[in-house]
């Protein structure tokens, strides 16, 4: 049977709008996130849209460069980050942004980004080795997991020497991610919660440079940048975002204030 066209304009009105009310519920929720060096909270994507600011963070995957510095339109964001070490969100007003990377006492930009940041939005700026032995500067839009029964998992190539490299998991037969190319991103994808083995395979031989476990949980968005020189020590950085409520934000916020 052929549905009246009206009909049909007031579904899609009405999935629209529960879709829309999803994403405002989903933008309520402020946001913790664990790395190697504990928990920190950070407010909701509402609450930066009513300030105008985005909200930036740096990852530094760079060995070379011990401590990193990032400006914003020549104004200092982040200083002295070293290796491996991922600061807290930074609030940034103005929607289109310059960023200049400089390492250690140097005045000299190895590296610059020109983006566009949306208000309410987080965003990672990821400091990373290029190919060609430069350095590249990525920002990379954060996003938090939308399916409260899966785990969201992407993943950053920074291994020199590496060339293309495959993510494999422990009992699947083919690989989660495939052909990442050195500073590149894999996106974004769900899985579903389980504790398993990670492993980070050369794409050209299939030898394995890393391994690793690791414990997906559900609501659960995790970040894993990988770093090093191939034939050398190879590591990953994980970043584990997690949305939580505002209250608890308040309480984390107090116990990290308390003498």
């Amino acid at each position: 049977m052929r549905t009246p066209a009206k009909t049909l304009l007031l579904l899609s009105l009405a999935s629209g709008f529960t879709a829309c009310k999803g994403d405002s519920d989903a933008d309520k929720n402020a946001v913790e996130t664990t790395t190697a060096d504990g928990s920190l909270a950070s407010p909701s994507a509402e609450v930066a849209e009513r300030r105008d600011v985005s909200m930036v963070r740096m990852i530094n995957a760079l060995p070379s460069a011990k401590d990193a510095s990032v400006s914003a339109d020549d104004i200092a964001m982040f200083s002295g980050i070293g290796f491996k070490t991922v600061t807290p969100y930074t609030e940034l007003k103005g929607n289109v942004t310059k960023f200049r990377l400089q390492a250690g006492d140097r005045d000299t930009t190895i590296a610059s980004n020109n983006e566009i940041m949306m208000d309410g939005s987080r965003y990672s700026l990821v400091a990373l080795p290029d190919g060609d032995g430069h350095v590249r500067l990525r920002v990379l839009k954060d996003e938090l997991a939308t399916d409260s029964t899966k785990a969201r998992l992407r993943v950053i190539h920074g291994v020199k020497g590496a060339g293309e490299v495959d993510v494999v998991m422990a009992g699947m037969t083919e690989p989660f991610f495939d052909n990442v190319n050195l500073t590149s991103e894999a996106g974004y994808k769900n899985i579903d919660p389980v504790k398993t083995i990670v492993s980070v395979n050369m794409n050209s031989n299939g030898k394995q440079i890393l391994k690793r476990e690791m414990d997906f949980k559900a609501g659960h968005s995790y970040s894993v940048v990988l770093t090093g020189t191939a034939g050398q020590r190879i590591e990953a950085i994980v970043i584990d975002d997690e949305a939580i409520s505002n209250a608890k934000m308040m309480m984390m916020d107090s116990l990290k204030k308390a003498p």
